[in-house]
């Protein structure tokens, strides 16, 4: 009886540890997807020289002047890599989907009576990868304006 008991306490504590490794691996991978994320906003917000008035449009934005309503995507894929530690083998990889949109943002100012464009940008990045056969996305937007 005592020696049930025993394997059962075993079996319990085995299966509870490899839940909170795999909860643990989960949560690294997520935050690896989100690292992956900002780091691309970061570039979306510091890449000069925006000016579409000179039709200067920084490679991550698509390098070309989008009409109002028009969008462009840019799919990564490899964007970050998580190895097994004991083998070295690739267990996860990221796929990371850059969409800029240009909204089409207008504003009248109240002196006068035509509206003006903002040349404001929307950009949003989904980083997307598979962990034990369950998808998961990470989504970070942001808007960029204009240098001048």
């Amino acid at each position: 009886m005592a020696l049930a008991v025993i394997g059962t306490m075993g079996a319990g504590c085995y299966i509870g540890f490899n839940s909170i490794n795999a909860y643990a691996v989960s949560s690294r991978l997520y935050s690896e997807a989100q690292t992956c994320a900002q780091n691309q906003i970061d570039l979306i917000l510091s890449t000069e020289p925006f000016d579409l008035v000179n039709s200067k449009v920084p490679s991550v934005l698509g390098a070309t002047v989008l009409a109002s309503g028009a969008s462009t995507t840019v799919t990564t894929p490899n964007v970050f890599v998580y190895e097994d530690p004991v083998s070295g083998n690739a267990v996860v990889t990221g796929t990371m989907t850059t969409t800029v949109t240009n909204p089409g943002s207008t504003m009248t100012y109240p002196t006068g009576s035509t509206a003006v464009n903002l040349n404001a940008w929307r950009a949003t990045v989904t980083v997307s990868y598979t962990y034990r056969n369950t998808p998961y996305t990470v989504t970070m937007d942001t808007m960029r304006t204009a240098d001048k």
